[in-house]
């Protein structure tokens, strides 16, 4: 994708747009002119044909003969509703507000997409070509986009899906079952740990941690930082200690460009077999791993962030009951009261087989998720809907008292 005036999205000016519209320009493979009466439709119709070729940019508040005419009937809400109601999957885009001779413009930048086919609310999938939009018909170009797509998500499941953990014969007695959570990110620019990555410093993360325990460590494979917290102790059938196996441990790896995989192991007490505790599950992902993300990730990350496709699977290796155990007394005392009002309207929270979540690809976050649970789109929000949980309250029906 290329850049306006060789700028970065995040540094484009108004000067920038000036000066692009006084050289010899014209409408072309990867610009578009929209006045302000521009209908919905034709809109969306240049957008699906971008995200399904190689990306561009549409200035809208300028006409055809590259006056500025400005935009009163368009808005940037309207923009986002329009794009997010009117295309299916919602398209990597970005809109920037600009003043130009006092007149307000709207420069949407739209990637190219990693889930095509982009299809209008209509039925139509277009593509670019030279310096139009034109509605792809062919059964082969519909046919590459499809592959397009299975190689994405191939891609993706590369990125943030974990192994599975394998064991010898001797299956370890008290390891019940393993937790998968893993996100991809697509952001508009370098990230804060793309730029600082031989340069961070790990005093801060350190000390988030050792709030896990002192069997913590700081390792980096590539380019990518792996934290490992908490001890994890597992026994064969004679209560004797065992190695661990790959990938048999608390931890979460953080790739430069913001993407994560990180795994909860959970294991069974030595003195009730069939239960184990989750209050690992909530302990790990939201206060260790989402802190520690946020640390290397930075304040301005929501600025430059696009979307994610997030993965979430637990694997269950034999039954077990799971309840929530804290270092706080009254709250102990509310968990096991609510474990016995479960038990008695619904029988023992029995966990029998694990889950993959979503089932065929991956969940999508980008900011029409915050319009539609009317969140504010900001970095707090965006960390938690990164790390949030499907399973945070395994197996519970209703959930615990907070």
């Amino acid at each position: 994708m290329i850049n306006i005036n060789n700028k970065s999205w995040n540094k484009l000016r108004s000067s920038d747009i000036r000066k692009l519209l006084s050289e010899d320009f014209e409408e072309n493979f990867f610009f578009e002119l929209k006045a302000d009466d521009e209908s919905p439709d034709k809109l969306i119709k240049e957008i699906s044909a971008f995200s399904n070729t190689y990306g561009g940019y549409i200035l809208l508040g300028i006409n055809d003969d590259k006056s500025i005419g400005g935009c009163k009937k368009w808005t940037e809400q309207r923009i986002h509703v329009t794009i997010h109601d009117s295309i299916t999957p919602t398209p990597n885009f970005d809109v920037k507000k600009l003043q130009i001779d006092d007149k307000t413009i709207y420069v949407i930048k739209i990637e190219e997409g990693t889930m095509p086919p982009y299809i209008t609310n209509k039925g139509e999938i277009y593509e670019r070509i030279s310096s139009g939009s034109f509605k792809i018909k062919d059964s082969i170009r519909l046919s590459q986009l499809s592959q397009k797509k299975d190689k994405q998500i191939q891609k993706i499941k590369e990125i943030i899906e974990l192994d599975e953990i394998f064991f010898n014969p001797n299956r370890p007695h008290n390891f019940c079952a393993y937790l998968d959570m893993g996100f991809s990110v697509v952001c508009s620019e370098k990230t804060n740990l793309q730029k600082n990555f031989f340069n961070i410093n790990f005093d801060k993360i350190k000390a988030i941690l050792n709030e896990g325990g002192n069997d913590c460590s700081i390792s980096r494979v590539g380019f990518s930082y792996i934290f490992s917290v908490g001890g994890i102790t597992i026994k064969d059938v004679d209560g004797k200690n065992m190695l661990l196996p790959t990938g048999l441990r608390n931890f979460i790896e953080v790739v430069d460009d913001g993407s994560v995989k990180c795994r909860v192991i959970l294991v069974t007490d030595n003195s009730y077999i069939e239960k184990a505790n989750i209050s690992s599950i909530n302990f790990y992902i939201y206060n260790i791993y989402k802190r520690i993300y946020k640390e290397l990730l930075g304040e301005n990350f929501s600025k430059i962030f696009i979307h994610a496709h997030k993965f979430e699977r637990l694997t269950v290796l034999k039954q077990f009951i799971p309840y929530y155990k804290s270092d706080n007394l009254q709250e102990n005392n509310k968990f096991t009261e609510y474990l016995k009002q479960h038990q008695t309207k619904y029988g023992n929270n029995l966990i029998i087989v694990g889950s993959r979540i979503p089932e065929n690809e991956y969940e999508l976050i980008d900011r029409r998720l915050f319009n539609i649970y009317n969140e504010k789109y900001n970095n707090e929000n965006l960390f938690y809907e990164l790390f949030r949980l499907s399973n945070h309250n395994l197996g519970y029906i209703d959930f615990p008292p907070q």
